[in-house]
């Protein structure tokens, strides 16, 4: 942006630490989402323990306690997925976490071994939902983001965006609303296009002058492409090219580059 000594380069440590610290989060186990095994008005599957006992654990690892053991015989209803963990009810209610490893040793309701397929590519390209986070640039200085997106026609999506922009002279906030139309959702490489509008918000940091805060609305238009990589995640690129409005005689503009790591439901 014009408007240097809001915006300038962090010291190179400073940011390598920021940049890293969305993706760090981002891998976590308790941030990744579970996927669900159908819509609400759909039943949920049940199956029946095959083999002597199956342990339950409080949550979806193996370092969670054994809560309880489901024996031989019994009905366990399959609620959600997370990773290689599936999340059960049984007859009473009582709700914990069973490897899928486990659950594949089950039977259905005809007697016949339990298949458990993990999601694909078909249903990445039919996705209703999507979520990620992305590290960048944006007019030079380091850019965390994370975004929420849904899908309204295979080739149309809405999408919600909040990022922040680390400078030595400012802190940037931005908020964007953007609909983006993928041409080809079919493809594994797929490129993108992307229209949106939101607010700038910046936050000089103390300095002898004392700048004020400022708030000004921004508009955007950028390119990207999305690599399906395997189960429920895909890598996301873009560049976006910002107009932010000003009260002054010029407007400002900027820049902004960023990759991150996506999930979709």
């Amino acid at each position: 942006m014009p408007d240097t000594h809001f915006l300038k380069t962090g010291r190179p440590a400073r940011r390598l630490a920021w940049l890293c610290l969305p993706v760090w989060l981002f891998l976590s186990g308790d941030l990744i989402a579970g996927s669900w095994w159908g819509r609400d008005d759909e039943p949920q599957p049940q199956v029946q323990v095959a083999v002597p006992f199956v342990e339950w654990h409080s949550g979806p690892g193996a370092g969670y306690p054994v809560v309880r053991v489901s024996e031989r015989g019994e009905w366990l209803t399959l609620l959600t997925r997370k990773t290689s963990w599936l999340k059960v009810q049984d007859p009473a209610g009582r709700e914990g976490w069973v490897k899928v490893a486990d659950i594949a040793l089950t039977r259905d309701g005809a007697g016949q071994p339990v298949r458990l397929t993990d999601p694909g590519f078909e249903d990445y390209a039919r996705r209703d939902w999507e979520a990620g986070l992305m590290i960048g640039t944006f007019g030079g200085a380091a850019v965390n983001a994370a975004y929420g997106g849904y899908w309204m026609t295979r080739n149309l999506a809405a999408e919600l965006w909040v990022a922040q922009v680390l400078g030595d002279a400012s802190e940037i906030r931005l908020i964007n609303a953007d609909i983006v139309h993928q041409p080809f959702p079919d493809w594994r490489i797929s490129p993108f296009f992307t229209l949106g509008v939101g607010q700038v918000f910046i936050h000089p940091k103390a300095t002898l002058s004392q700048p004020e805060n400022r708030s000004n609305t921004a508009a955007h238009a950028g390119f990207g492409l999305r690599l399906y990589l395997t189960d429920r995640y895909f890598v996301r690129a873009e560049v976006k090219d910002y107009k932010v409005f000003t009260n002054r005689k010029t407007n400002e503009e900027a820049t902004e580059w960023k990759l991150g790591l996506s999930v979709f439901f």
